[in-house]
């Protein structure tokens, strides 16, 4: 019974700090050139 508490807390703690890493992305933007007038803006994020 041990092993299978150790392995869902293991599998839970997985799970929060996925979320927590999707979460910390959402506001990100990212910096493109234009490979032909060399102009960069920001796209938004997904």
């Amino acid at each position: 019974m041990g092993v299978k508490k150790a392995i869902g807390l293991f599998l839970l703690v997985l799970l929060v700090l996925s979320l927590t890493a999707c979460a910390a992305k959402k506001g990100e933007t990212r910096r493109v050139k234009c490979p032909a007038c060399e102009y960069e803006f920001d796209l938004p994020a997904k």
